[in-house]
Protein backbone atom coordinates (compact mmCIF):
# COMPACT_ATOMS: atom_id res chain seq x y z
CA UNK A 1 0.00 0.00 0.00
CA UNK A 2 1.47 3.84 -0.83
CA UNK A 3 1.90 6.16 1.35
CA UNK A 4 -1.40 8.00 -0.43
CA UNK A 5 -3.69 5.70 -0.53
CA UNK A 6 -2.90 4.33 3.10
CA UNK A 7 -3.67 8.53 3.77
CA UNK A 8 -6.93 8.72 1.70
CA UNK A 9 -7.80 5.19 3.43
CA UNK A 10 -7.29 6.91 7.14
CA UNK A 11 -9.36 9.76 5.55
CA UNK A 12 -12.12 8.14 4.64
CA UNK A 13 -12.51 6.14 7.45
CA UNK A 14 -12.01 9.42 10.10
CA UNK A 15 -14.49 10.81 7.93
CA UNK A 16 -17.20 8.14 7.80
CA UNK A 17 -16.61 8.30 11.64
CA UNK A 18 -17.50 11.65 11.62
CA UNK A 19 -20.97 10.95 10.05
CA UNK A 20 -21.22 7.96 12.27
CA UNK A 21 -21.08 9.54 15.79
CA UNK A 22 -23.21 12.16 14.54
CA UNK A 23 -25.73 9.62 14.05
CA UNK A 24 -25.13 7.92 17.30
CA UNK A 25 -26.14 10.73 18.97
CA UNK A 26 -29.26 12.01 16.51
CA UNK A 27 -30.45 8.08 17.09
CA UNK A 28 -29.63 8.37 21.26
CA UNK A 29 -31.50 11.88 21.22
CA UNK A 30 -34.47 11.12 18.38
CA UNK A 31 -37.13 11.98 20.68
CA UNK A 32 -35.71 15.34 21.33
CA UNK A 33 -35.75 16.06 17.60
CA UNK A 34 -39.14 15.49 17.90
CA UNK A 35 -40.73 18.26 16.62
CA UNK A 36 -37.97 18.79 14.59
CA UNK A 37 -38.41 22.98 13.64
CA UNK A 38 -37.02 24.03 10.10
CA UNK A 39 -35.79 27.67 9.21
CA UNK A 40 -39.60 28.43 8.09
CA UNK A 41 -41.02 27.89 11.04
CA UNK A 42 -42.69 24.28 10.16
CA UNK A 43 -41.56 21.05 11.40
CA UNK A 44 -39.99 18.43 10.21
CA UNK A 45 -42.41 14.94 9.86
CA UNK A 46 -40.41 12.44 11.67
CA UNK A 47 -40.18 10.05 9.20
CA UNK A 48 -37.87 12.97 7.22
CA UNK A 49 -35.96 12.87 10.45
CA UNK A 50 -35.52 9.21 10.94
CA UNK A 51 -34.60 9.13 6.63
CA UNK A 52 -31.84 11.60 7.58
CA UNK A 53 -30.71 9.64 10.76
CA UNK A 54 -30.32 6.68 7.92
CA UNK A 55 -28.69 8.60 5.25
CA UNK A 56 -25.57 9.33 8.05
CA UNK A 57 -25.52 5.73 9.18
CA UNK A 58 -25.67 4.00 5.46
CA UNK A 59 -23.08 7.28 4.04
CA UNK A 60 -20.72 6.66 7.48
CA UNK A 61 -20.69 2.99 7.47
CA UNK A 62 -20.16 2.81 3.34
CA UNK A 63 -17.27 5.02 4.02
CA UNK A 64 -15.78 3.22 7.13
CA UNK A 65 -16.29 -0.25 5.47
CA UNK A 66 -15.11 0.67 2.03
CA UNK A 67 -18.21 -0.74 0.85
CA UNK A 68 -19.83 1.23 -2.21
CA UNK A 69 -17.91 4.42 -0.98
CA UNK A 70 -19.11 6.48 -3.58
CA UNK A 71 -22.71 5.80 -3.44
CA UNK A 72 -22.02 6.49 0.48
CA UNK A 73 -20.59 9.74 -0.49
CA UNK A 74 -23.63 10.63 -2.70
CA UNK A 75 -26.10 9.59 0.03
CA UNK A 76 -24.03 11.81 2.56
CA UNK A 77 -24.06 14.96 0.10
CA UNK A 78 -27.49 14.85 -0.45
CA UNK A 79 -28.26 15.04 2.86
CA UNK A 80 -25.63 17.64 3.98
CA UNK A 81 -27.57 19.20 1.30
CA UNK A 82 -31.67 19.06 2.52
CA UNK A 83 -29.90 19.32 5.87
CA UNK A 84 -28.05 22.79 5.36
CA UNK A 85 -31.37 23.90 3.44
CA UNK A 86 -34.06 22.77 6.10
CA UNK A 87 -31.90 23.92 9.19
CA UNK A 88 -29.44 26.28 8.54
CA UNK A 89 -30.36 28.95 5.75
CA UNK A 90 -28.15 32.41 6.77
CA UNK A 91 -31.34 34.17 4.93
CA UNK A 92 -33.91 32.99 6.94
CA UNK A 93 -32.21 35.86 9.78
CA UNK A 94 -30.62 39.18 10.29
CA UNK A 95 -27.99 40.28 12.42
CA UNK A 96 -26.05 38.02 14.99
CA UNK A 97 -28.82 35.51 14.53
CA UNK A 98 -27.42 34.74 11.24
CA UNK A 99 -24.00 33.98 12.43
CA UNK A 100 -24.19 30.49 13.25
CA UNK A 101 -26.37 29.33 10.41
CA UNK A 102 -23.94 31.04 8.13
CA UNK A 103 -20.83 29.43 9.87
CA UNK A 104 -22.48 25.65 9.44
CA UNK A 105 -23.31 26.21 5.91
CA UNK A 106 -19.75 26.98 4.98
CA UNK A 107 -18.77 23.74 7.23
CA UNK A 108 -21.35 21.70 5.20
CA UNK A 109 -20.13 22.97 2.15
CA UNK A 110 -16.43 22.07 2.86
CA UNK A 111 -17.69 18.36 4.14
CA UNK A 112 -19.56 18.24 0.67
CA UNK A 113 -15.88 19.15 -1.19
CA UNK A 114 -14.51 16.68 1.05
CA UNK A 115 -16.55 13.80 -0.08
CA UNK A 116 -15.96 14.82 -3.28
CA UNK A 117 -12.73 13.93 -2.98
CA UNK A 118 -13.69 10.72 -1.47
CA UNK A 119 -15.50 9.92 -4.70
CA UNK A 120 -12.68 11.00 -6.91
CA UNK A 121 -10.13 8.84 -5.61
CA UNK A 122 -12.70 5.71 -5.60
CA UNK A 123 -12.99 6.15 -9.42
Amino acid sequence: MTTASLLMLTGRIVFGLFFLIAALRNTIHFRERIPSATNYGWAMPPVLVAGGLAMQWIGGLSLVLSFYPVLGALVLIAFLVLATACYHNPLAFEGKARDPHLYLVLVNITLAAGLLLVIADSL
